[in-house]
């Protein structure tokens, strides 16, 4: 996971010691939009929108083993609008469930996720725009 490159990185705070990365990825683990969020500095949510049969996301990085999640095949746009919902919606199911007890206890502003997951689409569209379709 420490080979993973993030260019154009943009970081986004949400609440204290909860942070939205997005940045566009090209290393071995694939290449387009992607962004990860992180929890007491725990990368809780990794969205890797590559389009086609390639996006993914995954959740709790570190006790997962980075073990992936497949969208159904569809477009980066699709995989954008997918990783959209699963910040918004299935968050308190992927702190729950955290290894950590600090992780687990953090209490997420959901109004302000909602401002991230809206930063995070806009970003990631934009990003999308270089591969040319």
């Amino acid at each position: 996971m420490s080979s993973q490159r993030k260019k154009d990185l943009v970081t986004y705070p949400i609440q204290d010691q909860v942070r939205l990365e997005v940045y566009w990825r090209d290393d071995e683990g694939g290449h387009g939009p992607a962004s990860s969020l992180y929890v007491l500095e725990e990368e809780v949510f990794r969205f890797d929108c590559f389009g086609g049969d390639q996006g993914h996301c995954h959740f709790n990085l570190r006790q997962n083993r980075g073990q992936r999640w497949y969208y159904e095949e569809s477009t980066v746009q699709e995989n954008i609008d997918r990783s959209v919902f699963e910040m918004t919606k299935n968050l308190p199911f992927c702190l729950r469930t955290n290894h950590d007890s600090n992780v687990q206890s953090v209490e997420i502003d959901q109004e302000k996720l909602d401002w991230a997951a809206d930063q995070m689409r806009g970003k990631l569209l934009e990003f999308s725009d270089q591969l040319g379709f």
